[in-house]
């Protein structure tokens, strides 16, 4: 028996929803017609009960579109690579999104040419997937597509957000039935920086728990510090033990400790306040331009080539530049220093310039990039028993220090996390587990 034709936009007669076991919900479909000369497109939903399924179809048919070209940005006939350069183009222009945050995106589409590319990186328009016709892509090829990623955690999952976002983007055009890349399961990242002696965590088979510098291994940095810096001719950013201490005390993330400004700090009182971030990222020429409007950056708050207004609005420039804002809302917050720490202040305010905005600027005046403060702590810690850490480092031992003495709630408001936030002992504080004691319950 033929299906009855449907004229463009009708819906068909719904199936009956069917239990999957393996995802654990019920599935249900219908097809819709579609204007000559495409086939009527099947929309298919799922849910928790028949009703959700019943529910989540009838949202799916009034969001139905159809199954045309979209502004030439792509066609039903386009490789997997295309409709990801499409996605990114709409996802950097997006009003909410900030211009920084497509960069890692789009060195994971496409080879980076700059001169800190990797000749030998995975990139999607290089691979089979990626040269693949979108409109022909099932769960599997993206679960292979993956699982040439698994020494790499971090990068799979980017690249699975993006095959998740672009296919999302075919099913809402008309152009796909269903989204193959939120049926594959995501692997687990793992921080891969361990202590030597295999005692990270507390329990070293979890190694994604909080690493923080154990007592003695902040007095060996140190150490390590002082040999760097005491030496005369030392030929180092000579700010950066002013740095580190500034960080550590604020429980700052790097990038927050070098956005720090004289108006954020006020002697007087003591405090300090992380009012900004420094970014630093591959930009388009339009980003620059909107980034410096939008944010109204002065002269020393940002770093570009000079001849950036000259190239095309798509060329991708290297920019520094500060951010007015932190990466959350709670992470705006005002901190009272330790006496050493105000010491130093006081001393770098004593010999800072008539006009010097910035706590910590470079040779010439402007921003530091996190990437040459990042480069100074590698060659302090190299082929040392603290090779394993990272810059980020202070900010989990300060926060762990602070929660051994003041608790968990105190940790959370140096860090800037909100309220009964998970991520604070799951990134940041390592605490120690208690005895579990009823002994006395008969």
């Amino acid at each position: 028996m033929s299906r009855r034709a449907l004229q463009p936009g009708e819906p068909g007669d719904p199936s009956e929803p069917e239990w999957n076991e393996a995802r654990q919900v019920f599935e249900i479909h219908c097809r819709i017609g579609e204007p000559k000369p495409f086939k009527p497109t099947l929309v298919r939903a799922s849910g928790k009960t028949k009703r959700q399924a019943k529910d989540a179809l009838k949202q799916r048919i009034a969001e139905w579109k159809p199954k045309v070209a979209l502004e030439g940005s792509y066609d039903p006939e386009s490789t997997v690579v295309v409709a990801a350069r499409a996605w990114l183009n709409s996802y950097e222009r997006h009003p909410r999104k900030r211009p920084q945050n497509g960069r890692p995106y789009r060195i994971e589409i496409d080879r980076s040419t700059g001169a800190r590319a990797q000749k030998d990186k995975f990139v999607i328009a290089e691979s089979a997937l990626g040269k693949m016709k979108a409109v022909d892509v099932k769960p599997y090829h993206v679960r292979l597509h993956l699982e040439k990623l698994n020494w790499a955690p971090s990068k799979q999952a980017f690249h699975k957000s993006i095959l998740r976002m672009t296919f999302q983007m075919l099913v809402e055009d008309g152009l796909l039935d269903f989204n193959p890349a939120l049926m594959v399961k995501s692997q687990g990242s793992v921080r891969r920086r361990r202590r030597a002696d295999g005692e990270g965590a507390v329990n070293p088979y979890f190694s994604d728990e909080p690493c923080p510098f154990k007592p003695e291994e902040m007095l060996r940095y140190q150490a390590l510090e002082a040999a760097r810096f005491g030496k005369r001719q030392c030929r180092t950013w000579k700010g950066y033990r002013d740095y580190t201490l500034l960080s550590y005390e604020l429980a700052a993330r790097p990038s927050e400790g070098l956005a720090v400004r004289w108006d954020d700090v006020k002697l007087s009182a003591g405090t300090v306040r992380i009012a900004g971030t420094i970014i630093d990222r591959e930009l388009r020429v339009w980003q620059v331009r909107k980034v410096i409007d939008d944010y109204q950056l002065a002269g020393h708050e940002m770093v570009v080539r000079a001849d950036w207004h000259e190239l095309d609005d798509e060329a991708v420039v290297r920019m520094v530049f500060r951010q007015p804002f932190t990466k959350t809302r709670d992470s705006m917050r005002t901190i009272k220093v330790a006496p050493d720490c105000l010491a130093m202040l006081k001393r770098r305010k004593v010999a800072a310039e008539p006009d010097q905005a910035l706590v910590f600027p470079s040779r010439v005046g402007k921003v530091l990039s996190g990437v040459k403060v990042a480069a100074v702590w590698h060659s302090l810690v190299k082929d040392t028993e603290l090779s394993w850490s990272t810059l980020k480092t202070l900010r989990s031992t300060r926060a762990t220090r602070i929660a051994e003495v003041h608790g968990i709630p105190a940790a959370r408001l140096i860090l800037g996390h909100d309220e009964d936030s998970a991520i604070t002992k799951q990134s940041y504080v390592n605490v120690e587990r208690p005895v579990v004691d009823f002994a006395d319950v008969g």
